[in-house]
C-alpha cells in the first residue's frame, strides 16, 4: 500500500494538462513561487462560498443529506489524493461538486481533475458517485459531469503521463501557450520562454 507522501495530488493532473513542466516543478525540483493574485482570489472566492453549503440544494442526492468541505479523499489503487471543495452524500450515494473562479465552459483537464475526485470519492467514501458538478464564475454556471469513458480514459492516461514526468530529473518538454506562460507562477523557472 502506498504511503500519503507516494501518492500524487490529483490537482496534478490538472497542472500537468496546463503545462506538464508545474508538477515537476512542484514535486521534483521543490519549487514553491510566491501566490499569485489570481491564487489568492480563487482562496477567497472559496471561503465566500462556504456560507452557502447548507442552502446548496442538489437534485442528484435526496434527502436527508450532508455536506463535507475540503473533504479529503483517496484511491490507493490509483496512488492519488486530493482534497475536495464540496462532497454532497446521503448513505447510499455522494456528488462531488468543485468550484472554479472562471466562466467558461469546462476545460478537459477540469473534467479530468473532477473525474479523478470522483474516483477517489467512491473509493473513500465507499459510496456511488451519481455526478460532479463544477460551479464556475460566481456558482452561477453549473456544469454536470458524468462518470464516462472518454473522460476516464483521458484521467488514466494524464495520470501515467505525470507519473512519468515526476520520476525524470529531465525537465518536460512544454507545449503550453504565450498566454498561459503569462499566467504561469513558475514561467521565471523556465529558460526557454
Amino acid at each position: 500500500m502506498a504511503s500519503f507522501d507516494e501518492l500524487i495530488p490529483i490537482s496534478y493532473l490538472r497542472q500537468y494538462l496546463f503545462c506538464p513542466r508545474i508538477p515537476w516543478y512542484k514535486a521534483v525540483m521543490r519549487f514553491e513561487p510566491p501566490e499569485q493574485g489570481w491564487v489568492t482570489q480563487g482562496k477567497r472566492w472559496h471561503e465566500s462560498q462556504n456560507p452557502r453549503h447548507r442552502r446548496r440544494l442538489c437534485k442528484h442526492i435526496p434527502q436527508p443529506r450532508e455536506h463535507i468541505v475540503n473533504a479529503h479523499v483517496q484511491a490507493l489503487s490509483l496512488g492519488i489524493h486530493g482534497y475536495i471543495d464540496e462532497l454532497i452524500f446521503n448513505e447510499e450515494k455522494c456528488v462531488v461538486v468543485e468550484y472554479k473562479v472562471d466562466k467558461g465552459k469546462p476545460t478537459d483537464a477540469q473534467k479530468v481533475q473532477l473525474y479523478a475526485y470522483m474516483l477517489a470519492a467512491e473509493q473513500t467514501y465507499q459510496r456511488q458517485v451519481v455526478a460532479g458538478v463544477l460551479l464556475k464564475g460566481s456558482a452561477n454556471k453549473q456544469y454536470t459531469i458524468t462518470l464516462d469513458d472518454k473522460i476516464k480514459d483521458k484521467c488514466l492516461t494524464t495520470l501515467h503521463a505525470v507519473r512519468q514526468t515526476l520520476s525524470s530529473h529531465r525537465m518536460p518538454h512544454s507545449s503550453a501557450t504565450e498566454s498561459k506562460c503569462a499566467q504561469c507562477e513558475y514561467l521565471r523557472y523556465c529558460n526557454d520562454r
